[in-house]
């Protein structure tokens, strides 16, 4: 009997121990196989890592929101500490239970509604964010969202969905490099800044659009109005303040501002604030200049679109100012890191006179700077603006930093200069100045220059 005991024993604690490594192989593999791209869900997974509590405005809806509204100025300029909950193609439906979600975790100040997918059909609107709602965690709220999102004639797998994993296998043949690197990559809060312009082919297709306001107003989908009366009855209900906007773009049609006018008057329905980026002149939007392409604006007008709606939002709702404040120091680092890996190796490189460039150095942080010349053997290496070694002219010398994730060496023999980062050498110009940095907050060379006769030589490596 008492052999029988253990044995059975022995059989669930085996059952237990298969299940529990069964499940731990499951939550490693959607780690791996989690789409960390801004088409994937990433922006729902890393908001579920924020402190509870710390968002005061919540920013949702689709591309629009994570292109035009720059995160890191909000809390640098302004104090604000902001999360972009945004997808491509949100539709309002999926905005709703986004929302929903949020506030079972956040308390936010001001719940920010980009209005510009509403112009939509129903046969338009298909699954649209849908690796999105797979991130959401299994929940009654969850499934409805599931629901809502199905069309007829288009059911999903529902039961799939809800578990996530079925769906995540299916990326095992699109896996690479970045999926095992990328499980800590800094997302900005949801911001996803690009630098490039719109080509001057697609401008000229928008030339000559009509972008006055007509006036006229069209009604929307009957599912989309229904979910937008909705969202905007959870904020009252819930006593949060709702401000509906639409951020600046270049292919406006008629039927689109039909729409839009549609979603004012519901608006002033309700007596929730409406701000159409489209016809606010004080943005000052150069098309040109400030799109990524037709439908986003790029960094240049993410500044101006934020600035903008950032100024406004001071001044109509109570939002604290979070600069300093200990509970914060996240929104700080993000910010941080934003600098280093997107702004100082841009601005280097835009830089073409060796004076410019001298004094640009000499105001990064957490850098490590080499300058040297090949011809004199002369080199110095700085930190932070400051000078931690020098080598002087026609001597022998040889010094080794440990940069944490990189390794750099500079040293001279018998005249023969030679700067080497993970034993990669430098040299941008053979006669004249060269000047390496090292951004350690972004783990990588941002920049390299040659200077001859106070200029910038193409580069050498």
């Amino acid at each position: 009997m008492k052999n029988e005991s253990m044995w059975k024993i022995k059989k669930i604690a085996g059952s237990v121990f298969i299940f529990s490594l069964m499940f731990l192989i499951v939550i490693s593999l959607n780690k791996v196989t989690l789409n960390r791209t801004s088409q994937g869900c990433i922006q729902l997974t890393d908001f579920y890592n924020l402190e509870e509590h710390t968002v005061d405005a919540l920013f949702i809806g689709s591309s629009h929101v994570y292109y035009s509204v720059h995160t890191c100025m909000l809390y640098d300029d302004y104090g604000i500490a902001s999360y972009l909950l945004a997808s491509p193609g949100q539709p309002v439906w999926m905005s709703y239970y986004f929302l929903e979600e949020a506030l079972k975790t956040q308390s936010p100040r001001l719940v920010v509604f980009d209005v510009c997918t509403l112009y939509r059909r129903e046969a338009d609107a298909g699954s649209a964010s849908w690796p999105s709602l797979i991130s959401m965690k299994p929940s009654v709220r969850k499934w409805k969202a599931i629901r809502a999102v199905n069309q007829e004639g288009k059911q999903l797998d529902s039961i799939a969905a809800f578990f996530s994993f079925p769906y995540y296998h299916t990326r095992y043949d699109e896996l690479n490099r970045q999926d095992y690197e990328n499980t800590k990559r800094v997302r900005y809060n949801g911001y996803f800044p690009s630098f490039e312009r719109i080509s001057e082919s697609e401008l000229s297709q928008w030339k000559d659009a009509d972008r006055t306001n007509p006036g006229l107003a069209e009604p929307l989908a009957a599912r989309a109005e229904t979910y937008l009366r909705r969202l905007i009855e959870l904020c009252q209900k819930k006593e949060l303040p709702l401000l509906l906007v639409n951020s600046p773009y270049l292919n406006q049609t008629l039927e689109k501002q039909k729409a839009y006018n549609y979603v004012s008057l519901i608006a002033q329905e309700y007596g929730v604030p409406y701000l159409d980026g489209n016809y606010i002149e004080e943005m000052q939007i150069d098309f040109k200049e400030d799109l990524l392409e037709a439908s986003h604006l790029n960094y240049f007008g993410s500044i101006k679109y934020t600035d903008y709606l950032a100024g406004w939002m001071k001044q109509h709702y109570l939002i604290p100012d979070r600069r300093g404040n200990a509970g914060y120091r996240s929104w700080e680092e993000t910010s941080r890191k934003f600098r280093h890996q997107q702004l100082y190796a841009r601005v280097l490189k835009q830089i073409q006179t060796q004076k410019a460039y001298l004094e640009a150095v000499q105001q990064l942080d957490e850098c490590t700077v080499v300058f040297y010349d090949k011809k004199s053997g002369a080199a110095a290496v700085c930190e932070n603006g400051k000078k931690v070694f020098e080598g002087a002219p026609d001597s022998d010398y040889f010094r080794h930093f440990d940069l944490g994730y990189s390794d750099l060496a500079v040293g001279c023999s018998s005249g023969n200069l030679s700067v080497r980062l993970d034993r990669k050498e430098y040299l941008f110009a053979q006669d004249g100045l060269n000047v390496l940095v090292y951004d350690k907050i972004a783990k990588r060379v941002i920049d390299g220059a040659g200077f001859t006769a106070g200029k910038r030589a193409a580069a050498k490596t």
